[in-house]
C-alpha cells in the first residue's frame, strides 16, 4: 500500500509589527555615556607629528645622514612634547634577560590607552642575573605622568627629564633610540619600541 503524505505543518504566523518591535526592545534604551575627553587633547596644537615620527623611526636608520634622528631634530617641538629617561626601580629582582624583555612588553601593553600621545624605546642591558631595564619616552605635553599613568605599574619606573642641550642627556637619548645604550658597562641585549 502507498502511504499517504502527511499534511505539511502550518507555517508560523508572522507577529504583528508592534509585537516584533516589543520583543527587540525588551530593555529600555539607555544613552551611552560620552567618552571622557583626554586632557592631553586640550593642549595647544603642535607642529611635531608623532605618528610621522613613528614612521620615520621605523623606516630609516636611526643615526647618520638622512636618519630618523636627523628628522627628529629638524621637527621636534619642545613646547608640545617632552623627553624622559625611564629606568626600572627594581633591577635587583631581574633574572633572565628574555623575561626582562617580556616585562617591557607587558608594560607597553598596559600603555595602550596612550598610544597616540607616546613613543618609547626601552631595552634590557647586561646579562642574566646582572641586568637593568632602561630607555626613553617621547610624551605629549610637558609632563610624563598624564601619559604614562594609564599603566598600573608605572610607579615601578623612575622618570627623569631629558634636556637635549645637555650632551650627556642627548647621548643617552640617541643611544636608547639606536639600541646601543650602555650603562655602567652593561650593553644593550634586547629591546622593544612603543609606537
Amino acid at each position: 500500500k502507498e502511504k499517504e503524505a502527511a499534511p505539511a505543518a502550518a507555517a508560523p504566523k508572522p507577529k504583528p509589527a508592534k509585537e516584533a518591535e516589543a520583543d527587540e526592545e525588551e530593555e529600555p534604551l539607555v544613552p551611552e555615556e560620552p567618552k571622557a575627553k583626554n586632557p592631553l587633547d586640550d593642549l595647544p596644537k603642535s607642529n611635531f607629528n608623532l605618528e610621522q615620527w613613528k614612521r620615520e623611526y621605523s623606516n630609516r636608520d636611526t643615526r647618520g645622514a638622512g636618519g630618523s634622528l636627523e628628522w627628529f631634530y629638524q621637527n621636534f617641538d619642545k613646547e608640545g612634547f617632552s623627553l624622559w629617561k625611564c629606568k626600572f626601580k627594581y633591577n635587583d629582582e631581574l633574572t633572565l634577560t628574555f623575561m626582562s624583555s617580556n616585562q617591557i612588553g607587558g608594560f607597553f601593553n598596559r600603555l595602550e590607552a596612550s598610544r597616540k600621545y607616546l613613543f618609547g624605546s626601552m631595552g634590557v642591558l647586561g646579562e642574566p642575573n646582572s641586568s637593568i631595564i632602561a630607555g626613553c619616552f617621547i610624551c605629549r605635553g610637558p609632563d610624563y605622568k598624564p601619559v604614562i599613568d594609564v599603566a598600573p605599574d608605572w610607579e615601578s619606573y623612575d622618570f627623569e627629564p631629558i634636556n637635549l642641550e645637555n650632551e650627556t642627556d642627548k647621548a643617552y637619548f640617541e643611544a636608547a633610540l639606536a639600541w646601543d645604550l650602555q650603562i655602567d658597562g652593561k650593553k644593550w641585549v634586547d629591546g622593544k619600541n612603543f609606537k
